[in-house]
């Protein structure tokens, strides 16, 4: 796709003109298409030479060129219409004749406007018509305008475990699915990847929560693909609104609000729908005023890190020590993890978080004296698929001189969930330098029985939520116990987390476990602190 002005200089030039022509949108805006492209000419020649165009942002069947100067000399019927409907022919040096669409050019039209893989509108129909209906929409009126942003769960599973013929397959499915749910005056649209967009008429905000409801039940229902049986699930975002928004780009305002209320329901647990309102655009301004503060923050000296002990169940003897980061930040004071690395980790900002941790810690570390002890650093997801974390790691120890094998790399499940192929090689890099791996919050993730068996891990870590229901939950203590075999029959360390009283200590001492750390022993905080 490829627009030009009334000069003949490019104005748009897409990823599909860069397959075509070999040359990057960087190259091509500015200059004249004729400079860029040879065209077949010679004085009285029948040779045309066929290109795109856009009239008001919307691509329209083709013009053909036949001179050096760009003059235009022939135009399809839709273009004629839509440039009559703009004033006249603006930008058309000559035109000798109009001329009807054929069947290649409603073709060519179709590819055009309509995803290849899935035959649905593709994002650029999308946003036409959703600018469309915002500006249909008329003052005092019953009817509001829903959008729908729905999001796969398990696709990146899908297409990694499967392959990506089968990722394909589902999102056919997944498209014929949504349309055949939907009415038929509804819009659904391929977004991009395994993103796709509903936008529909609604009486009232029950209506479009029906459809997103409807939507995850369609999509939890499995697809059988050969032998495989996956269900992709979806996160669906909803916004309602009744006028054009107030801003300067309406349509990417109602997108934006309608993404940002996938990305809390996938927060909340995924497989589920969340409605926008004007307090997610204030938490979506305030993440996005700390993503720029955090920029600063390790240069500015405003992180810190605390500690908390990790002991034996037995004699309560400290082994090691686990690092937790916090930020100090000039005007909202101390801040914990969970408010400020969810955002990290959306902007990738994580992986230099993590690097500061590491190499702080370690130089702590190395300022002890009791060479015994072990120190315990989180590593994220977006850490462990970098491509650097091995060589940071590596680094970070031949500088404060510690031994590999204190340090305790801790990974949760869901770390392995985007990529585990690379997570694993990763891991077993790792291995191969000396470190100690751990699973933490072991039993939380639906793939615990699936992953620990092949993983190069040394220490489970039971996860809060079940230590802290000992004693009393049955439940919990049949998940501790189930964990602890598990644990021990791979000749595995196990460690509880959480641990707040003398009676869930007492416990999981009579059940065998080997370490513990929590509040019982106090808050976290400097290292000379929580050893003495």
């Amino acid at each position: 796709m490829i627009s030009l002005d009334r000069l003949g200089a490019v104005t748009h030039w897409n990823e599909a003109a860069e397959r075509t022509y070999g040359i990057p949108a960087a190259e091509a805006v500015g200059r004249r298409f004729t400079d860029l492209v040879e065209t077949v000419y010679q004085e009285g020649d029948a040779a045309l030479a066929r290109r795109q165009v856009h009239v008001q942002g919307r691509w329209h069947g083709r013009v053909r060129q036949i001179s050096r100067s760009g003059a235009v000399v022939e135009i399809s019927s839709t273009v004629a219409a839509l440039y009559d409907q703009a004033g006249g022919s603006r930008g058309l040096v000559a035109v000798n004749r109009v001329v009807e669409p054929s069947s290649g050019d409603t073709d060519l039209t179709h590819r055009a406007t309509h995803d290849s893989l899935t035959g649905l509108p593709n994002r650029t129909v999308l946003m036409e018509g959703l600018d469309s209906a915002l500006h249909r929409l008329r003052p005092g009126s019953t009817t509001k305008l829903a959008v729908l942003f729905c999001d796969l769960d398990g696709f990146k599973d899908i297409n990694d475990g499967l392959g990506h013929a089968v990722g394909d397959q589902v999102l056919v499915t997944v498209a014929q699915r949504l349309r055949r749910r939907c009415r038929s005056a509804d819009v659904v649209a391929r977004f991009g990847g395994d993103e796709f967009v509903v936008v529909l008429a609604v009486d009232e905000v029950g209506d479009a929560v029906a459809m997103a409801t409807r939507v995850i039940e369609v999509l939890d229902t499995p697809i059988v693909i050969g032998d495989a049986e996956v269900s992709p699930g979806v996160s669906v975002g909803i916004t309602v609104v009744d006028a054009v928004p107030d801003t300067d780009d309406p349509v990417a305002a109602v997108l934006r609000d309608a993404d940002t209320a996938m990305y809390h329901a996938k927060g909340r647990g995924r497989g589920r729908y969340e409605l926008f309102d004007a307090g997610l655009r204030d938490d979506e301004e305030e993440r996005l005023e700390l993503a720029t503060a955090m920029r600063r923050a390790v240069g500015d000296g405003e992180l810190e890190l605390v500690y908390q002990s990790r002991r034996t169940c037995g004699d309560r003897r400290v082994t090691g020590v686990e690092a937790l980061l916090r930020w100090r930040h000039p005007e909202l004071g101390v801040l914990a993890p969970d408010v400020f690395l969810p955002i990290a980790e959306r902007t990738g900002r994580i992986v230099e978080l993590g690097d500061w941790v590491l190499r702080q810690a370690l130089a702590d570390l190395a300022d002890l004296p009791d060479e015994r002890l072990t120190l315990a650093v989180n590593i994220s997801a977006r850490q462990l698929v970098s491509g650097r974390l091995t060589r940071t790691v590596t680094r970070a120890l031949s500088e404060s001189g510690v031994d590999p094998a204190r340090l305790v790399l801790e990974v949760t499940e869901t770390a392995f969930s985007d990529d585990p192929a690379t997570a694993h090689r990763v891991l077993d890099e790792l291995k191969a330098v000396g470190v100690v791996i751990a699973l933490d919050d072991f039993g939380t993730g639906w793939s615990s029985l699936q992953y620990v068996r092949g993983l190069p891990v040394d220490v489970l870590k039971v996860d809060r939520t079940f230590v802290a229901d000992l004693p009393g939950e049955l439940t919990a203590s049949a998940v501790v116990a189930s964990v602890l075999g598990l644990g021990h029959g791979m000749g595995l360390t196990v460690v509880a987390e959480g641990v707040e009283d003398e009676p869930t200590l007492g416990l999981l001492r009579e059940m065998g476990c080997d370490e513990y750390q929590g509040f019982i022993d106090g808050e976290p905080g400097s290292l000379p602190d929580v050893l003495n």
